[in-house]
């Protein structure tokens, strides 16, 4: 796997390509500090030199002079505003496809195991880091600057009294760490239960109709009610935090305001200081304790991102399918199919082959049939490479699948599965999946020859016809038929039907059927899984799958003359038909 880095590494290095952009805008916010600050030495001189001696050329010039610097700030308060907009659009491209891109590389077993809202929490994950490198980074870094500079024109009026408030920065401190402990343990739990809560939403969703056919929406309400509950329950805790860090700031910062008045009026009293010098000690105070206050507050975003940055960084860590210095797959280079020893389970779950050996020969149809849980359809997957082997090998015309380029190999290997994925397009988009510009005539001649050209046009807008999320509007026979034609659409080397015809009706069945035999007249690899034993007695090998080991192979008949299992599977599916063979 990759290293563990560490997270401030991991941010810097999303940082780092905009720094100095963010130098500019840290310059910016630091000289727009600066000229805040000026507020305060207006309210000293016009308090100590103007009431005092009625002098109105000092009152045109100062107001003059602060006018132009609200200017100044506004213009550069603006510019700093819109490079961190900039820069947090960068840093959402690369956090947020960064991780879509990555999850696609991501082996099948990590979606065997993970829930689709889990996943999809980790974006609302990334935008929580977005905003505290972004944002909140240069915030703190901008309220550090105000409080050595408030601090540095303090002390430049008059050091006892700066010492003072310097004297109640400690209680600040222990309502940060204070709030920090909270915090550390609730905003893990929020992020944790509102993913928990989006699974379900996302689950329940796909799932709408067995919810419905089986009266289940007081279940699935029931079901997403308890985690919502969960989720405002930890909510009000977070939000009690928040209070509580909200409280504390502002009596810290009225605490601040009676003793500075107290401690001051006394050194006025003595002559220590002067009025103006006073009000401009509380104007430095109402524009130090935002701040101060703001670096409190900013503990629930710091804890957020790193919270985020755990989880989000946790799958970016995940090792991807390796895919450099493969070997190009090309047809030229297709051969028979062999499974040598293999043995492969899911997970920690009962090996579903052990010591697995299987030819499927080159140009040929081979069927493999067998009792639900044989193995048939793992067969595929590990075809696809789309799983590690625990031991031995697959090989297509002798290469090892471990050294073949993925997308060349699933490029050239078409399957048609049991669970169809449609997409949320029209008909050619579902057809001709991954191109920009489909090849119509290639779509017509398909659908044609697997007898669905009529069915698309009697669709409201023939082939433009939007299908619906997963093809809402079709039927199950309408759905397994664009899946072929979507298969067949990339001219695959070797083609494999996974029950791919079992919910057509004989007719349509019979279109298939003569596409295969077309197909195996022009040399290439078919390999057809089926219950449904009729379909497959014209393959040129039938393989007979039993708990993950091939007990029979021959063709029909041989193996119905040899009445083993395969005469049993037909004992089973046709009795009447029996003595027809």
């Amino acid at each position: 796997g990759n290293e563990k880095v560490s997270v401030f590494k991991r941010f810097w290095f999303l940082l780092k390509p905009h720094k100095f952009v963010l130098i500019q805008a840290l310059i910016g916010a630091i000289i727009y500090t600066l000229l805040g600050l000026s507020t305060s030495i207006y309210i000293q001189k016009i308090t100590d030199h103007v009431f005092a001696g009625g002098n109105t050329k000092l009152l045109n010039l100062l107001s003059v002079i602060m006018l132009i610097l609200l200017v100044i700030q506004v213009v550069i308060g603006i510019f700093k505003d819109i490079f961190i907009i900039k820069t947090g659009q960068q840093i959402d491209v690369r956090l947020i496809l960064g991780y879509y891109k990555h999850l696609l590389k991501l082996p099948q077993q990590f979606f065997d195991t993970m829930r689709v809202g889990e996943i999809i929490s980790r974006i609302n994950d990334a935008v929580k880091i977005r905003t505290f490198i972004n944002d909140t980074s240069l915030t703190l870094t901008v309220n550090f600057f105000i409080v050595i500079f408030s601090f540095a024109l303090m002390f430049s009026y008059y050091w006892k009294l700066a010492l003072i408030i310097l004297a109640i920065i400690p209680l600040y401190l222990i309502v940060y760490w204070i709030t920090n402990s909270l915090n550390k343990k609730t905003e893990r739990k929020i992020m944790e239960r509102a993913a928990d809560l989006e699974s379900q939403l996302v689950e329940s969703l796909n799932a709408v109709g067995t919810i419905k056919r089986f009266g289940l929406e007081d279940f699935a309400n029931i079901k997403t009610e308890t985690r919502f509950i969960n989720l405002l329950q930890i909510g009000y805790t977070s939000a009690l935090n928040s209070i509580f860090t909200g409280t504390s700031s502002q009596t810290l910062s009225r605490l601040f305001t009676i003793i500075l008045f107290w401690s001051g009026t006394y050194f006025v009293i003595d002559q220590e200081i002067t009025p103006g010098e006073l009000l401009s000690f509380y104007a430095i105070i109402g524009y130090f304790t935002g701040p101060v206050a703001s670096l409190i507050t900013a503990n629930k975003t710091i804890q957020n991102a790193l919270i985020a940055a755990d989880r989000l960084f946790e799958i970016m860590d995940l090792e991807r399918e390796e895919n450099e210095n493969k070997i190009i797959l090309t047809p030229d280079k297709i051969g028979d199919i062999t499974f040598k020893n293999v043995s492969f389970r899911y997970g920690t779950r009962v090996e579903v082959f052990t010591d697995f050996n299987l030819t499927i020969p080159k140009g040929k149809i081979t069927a493999i049939v067998g009792e639900s849980g044989s193995g048939k359809s793992t067969l595929i997957s590990l075809l696809q490479n789309l799983y590690p082997l625990q031991h031995g090998n697959i090989t297509i015309g002798g290469l090892d699948l471990t050294y073949i380029d993925h997308n060349s190999l699933r490029q050239l290997v078409s399957v048609v599965p049991q669970k169809i994925d449609l997409f949320a397009g029209n008909v050619i988009e579902n057809i001709a999946v991954g191109e920009f510009q489909p090849n119509m005539e290639r779509i017509v001649t398909i659908c044609k020859n697997i007898g669905i050209l009529e069915f698309i046009e009697t669709l409201p807008n023939g082939f433009t016809t939007y299908l619906g999320e997963n093809g809402a509007a079709l039927s199950g026979g309408q759905k397994q038929r664009i899946a072929i034609a979507r298969a067949l659409y990339k001219q695959p080397e070797i083609l494999v039907l996974d029950e791919a015809t079992s919910s057509l009706d004989s007719t349509s069945e019979n279109y298939i059927q003569r596409t295969i035999q077309n197909l195996r007249e022009q040399q290439k690899t078919i390999i057809v899984i089926a219950h449904r034993l009729s379909t497959v007695a014209n393959a040129d090998l039938i393989v007979v799958l039993e708990k993950g080991k091939v007990i029979e192979q021959g063709n029909h008949n041989q193996l119905y003359t040899a009445q083993g299992a395969y005469y049993r599977l037909w004992k089973q599916q046709a009795p009447i038909l029996i003595d027809e063979f």
